[in-house]
């Protein structure tokens, strides 16, 4: 989905554009918030979405963040509904992702930015910020899939062998189902039955919050991208899911190394009410120092989008521990 002024599809979106270039020979399409004012000194705000999510899936979050300074949110290669070209062979990753995030601040000569990430994003602004030291001046990590604290004394073990051998096995399994045309249908009729579901509240205990705070025109867009989505990207995403699994639980340790080379201010943001996230390890991995956590009373996991308003509001306060 691309309008040369959002604006045009919803007032509160103008100052938001779309703009098509070219990243190393693949054509890359982005969106742009213009900010609403001269912010001397501003970062650059850019947003990585979910994995496989388009940058369209929180264009609200990028016209609310306009009042911070300059906005840009790109869509990823391998995007279920996006407009950037070259699809990953093997479905997303966040080390890929990240090589793509880190050409993107190289194309656009963006010298001092503030890397935003949502969910799956998450590992992928993580790891974009150690390819790319010297733009990268801080993380915004809104409910993201870190790894989850240990419960039980065999848990580990479980992870490590049936967990692995599940991970194994599953994906290429899934991904071969789903070059079949009927069942690749049947995927994408039921998530955008599952989808239409959630926004009216029938589904809300699977992302907790009040999925219905998301604006209707918000809804109207990831409504109309399910629609026109291409089902043969379908199988990327269960790489993506299977590469956050993964971090969370199977590979924890080079997870948790990740996050302890972590140089920049941190902000860590989640719902109290998402009960796709640890809240309890969300508190342990802000104990690092540098990092601030900031929980949302009664926010779900699509927080970015459910609370636009308290998002750019805990930014603004974070913000001055970026500075250089």
């Amino acid at each position: 989905m691309r309008y040369e002024d959002w604006g045009d599809r919803c007032p509160r979106w103008a100052g938001v554009r779309s703009v098509l270039t070219s990243v190393a020979g693949v054509p890359v399409h982005y969106l742009v918030g213009d900010p609403t004012r001269p912010v001397d000194g501003a970062p650059t705000h850019v947003l990585v979405p979910p994995m496989t999510s388009s940058a369209a899936v929180w264009v609200d979050l990028v016209a609310t963040m306009r009042e911070l300074g300059p906005v840009v949110s790109a869509d990823p290669p391998g995007t279920l509904a996006g407009h950037t070209g070259a699809p990953y062979r093997r479905g997303s990753r966040p080390k890929a992702d990240a090589a793509f995030v880190r050409a993107l601040l190289e194309h656009l000569d963006l010298r001092r930015v503030v890397l935003h990430s949502w969910s799956m994003g998450g590992l992928v602004a993580l790891s974009a910020a150690e390819l790319a030291p010297s733009r990268v001046s801080g993380l915004v990590l809104a409910a993201p899939t870190l790894p989850w604290r240990r419960t039980a004394r065999f848990e580990a073990l479980g992870w490590h062998t049936v967990g692995r051998a599940a991970l194994a096995v599953g994906v290429p399994v899934a991904q071969l189902a789903l070059r079949v045309p009927w069942v690749r249908d049947q995927a994408t009729q039921r998530r955008a039955v599952e989808t239409a579901e959630l926004f009216t509240g029938q589904r809300a205990s699977a992302v907790g919050g009040d999925p219905t705070l998301v604006s209707r025109e918000q809804v109207a867009v990831l409504a109309e991208e399910l629609q026109g989505l291409d089902p043969r990207r379908l199988a990327g995403t269960v790489t993506a899911f299977a590469s956050a699994t993964a971090a969370m639980f199977v590979d924890q340790r080079s997870t948790m190394q990740l996050l302890d080379r972590v140089t920049v201010p941190v902000l860590l943001l989640w719902g109290t009410d998402d009960p796709l996230i640890d809240q309890p390890s969300h508190r342990l991995h802000a104990q690092r120092p540098g990092w601030t956590p900031h929980p949302i009373d009664g926010a779900g996991h699509l927080l970015p989008v459910e609370r636009p308003d308290e998002y750019v509001a805990a930014v603004r306060t974070w913000m001055p521990s970026t500075s250089p």
